[in-house]
């Protein structure tokens, strides 16, 4: 034990030469033009790879200058909101009809739907073993690295684990898709509630209301929770090639590796706190506000707290407006606006009317504060995130899942993308990274 405390202590002296070796000098980013996170200049992403599967717009391209405009997404070729208007209200397929377009390319007929639908959910319970041995067996309070776990253990089940052919993929997708809400309700129920006798939805039940079903222990959600969560789940089931998670997924698939390496993959880009964690911290930050506000409604009260924040003066002194702003979006993002009816739906019947009335201010007073404190003409709006959490915990969805349900809903987009992959890549995605002598 002494001699290891030792051997520690020396090491411990090797952080600053650590630090030092592995800093580039920004310069030479400059020099070389290098294009860094795939951006251009003007913050677009780098033209990577061509996609049927989703657009995201969030502004023109003029005379080389960036026009905003209002939000545009759509899943093979179809407004989101046009699709969301398309399908039946008063069921809680969404979801679903909304994978079928995302894996397939086209909306389901009656046949194909019902035949997709009962596929799923035959597949959804988890084989013992992932229960026992993964869940119960390794616990964590991270669902992220659960669900990762997890899905990386279902390859072990698979009697053709490493195919890549398409249409076994489709079906493996299917497959995976319908486990995930055991997955994340699961774990969950394990970690936080010590509880190891866990329900099963019957045959009948979407995603959405299966999700519910199994998070709160044989409890069936009202059918508004239960439709207004299958929007959300719409909303976070794709959102382009570029994203972080995306990507990824194209680059593992472009090795030839299998579904489950590369879903595992996606999950450990989405568990990254820039990228997928966002509804969690505009809780957080919301949370912050409501204490140091007295009057929710006030608007001069809570723009003055708002100005705080940018000036980096309170809360995580960041000069961060968590759920503000977006790396394409810029005058709308059109999930927001959608979640947004969701949520003004919720206050009502909740009676959380005054609570919602902050999140207007901050989201309809902070781009005009922005820009006067940043001397910026910058153009910000409400992304999807500033409202999900929101609606989420009107629905009394604990935060520690906030996240793993936007994976629950993206590995749909995911698996699309992968498809696409394996019949358009056709090469291993490797860009170049250039050598610099750290000597000179």
């Amino acid at each position: 034990m002494e001699k290891l405390l030792n051997e520690t202590k020396i090491l411990n002296t090797l952080k600053n030469t650590i630090e030092q070796n592995n800093t580039i000098n920004s310069k030479f980013y400059q020099k070389f033009e290098v294009k860094r996170g795939l951006r251009n200049k003007d913050g677009s992403g780098v033209l990577a790879g061509l996609t049927h599967v989703s657009s995201v717009l969030g502004f023109h391209k003029i005379e080389g200058e960036l026009e905003p405009i209002d939000g545009i997404l759509k899943f093979r070729g179809i407004p989101i909101n046009e699709l969301i208007n398309t399908f039946p209200k008063n069921t809680n397929d969404h979801f679903e009809r909304c994978c079928f377009l995302l894996l397939v390319g086209k909306l389901a007929t009656e046949d194909e739907l019902n035949a997709f639908k009962t596929y799923m959910y035959q597949h959804r319970n988890l084989p013992q073993e992932i229960i026992k041995n993964v869940i119960v067996g390794l616990p964590s309070k991270n669902i992220m690295n659960k669900l990762q776990t997890c899905i990386s253990a279902l390859y072990s089940v698979d009697s053709d684990p490493d195919s890549i052919d398409p249409y076994e993929n489709f079906l493996k997708s299917i497959q995976i898709l319908a486990k995930i809400p055991c997955i994340i309700t699961y774990s969950y129920l394990y970690a936080f509630k010590n509880i190891t006798e866990f329900v099963t939805p019957n045959s009948k039940m979407t995603q959405a209301e299966a999700f519910f079903y199994m998070l709160n222990q044989g409890k069936e959600a009202s059918q508004v929770d239960a439709n207004i969560f299958d929007k959300c789940l719409v909303l976070h089931t794709e959102h382009g090639g570029g994203n972080n998670s995306t990507f990824t997924t194209y680059c593992v698939t472009s090795s030839g590796s299998d579904i489950y390496s590369t879903l595992a993959a996606a999950i450990a880009s989405l568990k990254g706190p820039l990228h997928g964690s966002a509804n969690k911290k505009v809780m957080d930050m919301i949370s912050n506000i409501k204490e140091n506000v007295s009057n929710w409604t006030n608007k001069d009260e809570v723009t003055n707290y708002i100005s705080k924040l940018i000036k980096k003066e309170v809360y995580d002194k960041s000069g961060k407006i968590y759920g503000l702003g977006h790396a394409v979006y810029t005058k709308s993002d059109p999930r927001a606006v959608i979640i947004k009816d969701q949520a003004n739906q919720l206050a009502s019947e909740k009676n959380r009317e005054q609570e919602l009335a902050l999140y207007n201010i901050i989201a309809n007073e902070t781009p005009k504060i922005f820009q006067s404190i940043k001397d910026s003409e910058k153009v910000i709006s409400p992304n999807v995130d500033f409202f999900s959490g929101f609606v989420y915990d009107c629905l009394n969805i604990p935060s520690e899942i906030y996240t793993p349900i936007f994976a629950m809903a993206r590995t749909c987009g995911w698996c699309a993308h992968r498809i696409e992959e394996i019949l358009s890549g056709k090469r291993i995605i490797r860009p170049g990274y250039k050598y610099i002598d750290p000597n000179k």
